[in-house]
């Protein structure tokens, strides 16, 4: 049996790979027939992971992320390990970029972090540092926005709608128009639910209004829609404002965006299973702006379900876009 990793313990592990978006399963690596206390891994989106023991982090700058791999210096309960990271994509490159690791540490007793450094060294024209990849996550988010500002926001605002479009730059809302904020939450589940991720995310200032938009997509081979083709009915929309354009543009590539993303294998498919849209009023499911979390918890995630409640029509919101505008 060929030495690990190798094509059929990948398989293992895609079989059991977590739902949870930042779940990763394990199973210690075999080398020469004996278990090892290196660790192969795959998270919830199919990327491979090579765990590493090491003591502490690297004592040099940090690894540049190539196109499909990067190198992490992960800290978990289990103690402290240097991280190979590949896209599924790239698996019959990254398995002997892998094994020469498993041989550097395992037989010729090598430092890890020096160790991938001069593999990853002598492999990085098969990782050509192109563009950064984006992930199966961002993607769902981003395609959300996109069916937003194409279908209500450009339809209210015209051009002008790409500039108050705020998601790309980790505002607290994706889009603020005037006194009108609106929050676009996307899922690939058959329910209108979804994490709320900041505590203040479903929040408002005094004399403001919060709409959301609850976008639900089916990740599908034979989707018609995918980021390139709403990119491309965003692009038709505005056309003529060049700057509008370059705008949009501008947004999408601090998302990672490239266009040799509509050549490779990581665009997603999707069909638009279902969008509604909600006032986030009194009567929305959420933390109220006088919750407080008890002393030394630093963070609060939860999720919310949106079953039963009252919905706006598309031409209603349309109309309070326009409306808010007077209050810019």
């Amino acid at each position: 049996m060929a030495e690990e990793p190798n094509p059929e313990a990948w398989a293992e592990l895609r079989s059991g790979r977590p739902t949870s978006d930042d779940g990763l399963v394990t199973r210690g690596l075999h080398y020469r027939d004996e278990e090892t206390a290196i660790l192969m891994g795959m998270d919830a989106e199919g990327d491979l992971h090579l765990l590493v023991p090491v003591s502490k982090g690297p004592s040099f700058q940090e690894f540049p992320d190539l196109n499909g791999l990067m190198v992490r210096h992960r800290v978990t309960t289990e103690g402290q390990f240097l991280g190979l990271v590949a896209t599924a994509p790239h698996e019959r490159v990254f398995t002997p970029v892998c094994r020469e690791v498993v041989e550097a540490v395992l037989v010729q007793n090598r430092e890890p972090w020096t160790a991938v450094a001069s593999i990853v060294r002598q492999w990085q024209s098969a990782w050509r540092p192109t563009r950064q990849y984006m992930s199966q996550t961002t993607q769902v988010g981003l395609a959300g926005e996109l069916i937003v500002l194409a279908r209500i926001m450009i339809d209210a605002l015209g051009s002008r709608a790409v500039l108050i479009w705020s998601g790309p730059e980790s505002e607290r809302h994706d889009f603020v128009s005037g006194n009108l904020h609106l929050e676009v939450k996307t899922t690939r589940a058959s329910r209108h639910e979804h994490d709320i991720s900041r505590l203040d995310q479903l929040w408002m200032p005094d004399g403001r209004r919060l709409l959301l938009a609850s976008v639900q997509l089916e990740a599908s081979v034979g989707g018609t829609l995918t980021l390139a083709s709403l990119i491309d009915e965003v692009i038709e929309l505005i056309r003529d404002d060049p700057a509008a354009v370059d705008d949009f543009l501008l947004k999408l590539s601090r998302l990672n965006w490239s266009d040799e993303m509509r050549r490779s294998g990581e665009l997603l498919h999707f069909h638009l299973r279902d969008a509604a849209l909600y006032d986030v009023d009194d009567e929305f499911p959420r933390l109220n702006e006088d919750f407080r979390p008890p002393s030394g918890v630093l963070s609060v995630r939860y999720t919310v379900s949106l079953a039963n409640l009252p919905t706006l029509g598309v031409d209603e919101v349309i109309e309070m876009v326009r409306a808010s505008q007077a209050f810019g």
